[in-house]
């Protein structure tokens, strides 16, 4: 971003390559053009250029330096693409994407429960997985393993929900998400954890994603939502 030049402008230019790379990260990258048709068929256009006056007036009144004004957009994008991506391409989109996303933008950390964030993003209300958060009613087999194999908890740790993904419900592989990090064992890989303030590299594959280098696979509609789970947690936790 440059500050010295037309802002309003190039914060437009910016919206659009973070279109692209959102519709090449979460949806089918060849759909690029049919999410820009929809932004101008809609009328989305008009509200992107109002947006990018107002980010720039923003941006001028806190007298931002480059880095902090670009992470301020990055977090920006974020939210105005969830809401056209979410409000407008239900007939586009790769998997039905919660409403329950939208309500974060904008906030910081100190003012989220991250508990709720973490199952507003997953919405496992519309997944088939096996998850617990009520670890009185899980088995004792189950919480042992899952102890045991991958969910390697410090003591008061709080833990969030723990999913079974073992193929004979032992719980011996599966995946798991605290206050502080996820852990997770996927069948026939080694465990692997990583807190949330430590992500650095999450890129979705062909049918699964990795975390910090490392696989991850539940199913093509759960990847998704964690990934944008794990984007929002690491621009959550950054410090510029």
């Amino acid at each position: 971003l440059d500050l010295e030049g037309n802002v309003q402008q190039q914060i437009i230019d910016l919206f659009f390559k973070a279109l692209k790379q959102r519709v090449e990260e979460e949806h089918q990258a060849g759909q690029y053009k049919d999410y820009v048709e929809l932004l101008y068929e809609t009328g989305f256009r008009e509200t992107v250029h109002s947006r990018a006056a107002q980010l720039a007036q923003e941006i001028a009144i806190k007298g931002w330096n480059e880095r902090k004004a670009s992470k301020f957009l990055d977090d920006r994008f974020e939210g105005l693409l969830d809401y056209f991506i979410i409000h407008f391409g239900k007939d586009l989109n790769t998997i039905v994407l919660p409403d329950g996303i939208l309500k974060y933008e904008g906030l910081s950390l100190p003012q989220i429960d991250l508990f709720k964030l973490v199952m507003d993003y997953l919405d496992f209300g519309q997944e088939s997985e096996t998850i617990y958060t009520d670890f009185f009613q899980m088995p004792a087999r189950k919480v042992k393993n899952a102890s045991h194999y991958f969910l390697f908890a410090v003591p008061k740790e709080r833990i969030f929900f723990i999913s079974d993904q073992s193929m004979l419900g032992s719980c011996k592989d599966g995946f798991a998400m605290t206050e502080r990090g996820i852990y997770w064992k996927m069948p026939f890989q080694n465990p692997a954890q990583v807190s949330y303030d430590k992500l650095h590299h999450l890129v979705r594959e062909k049918n699964w994603i990795t975390i910090n280098d490392q696989f991850f696979n539940v199913n093509p509609s759960l990847n998704i939502k964690m990934l944008k789970l794990l984007k929002k947690l690491k621009r959550l936790h950054q410090v510029v």
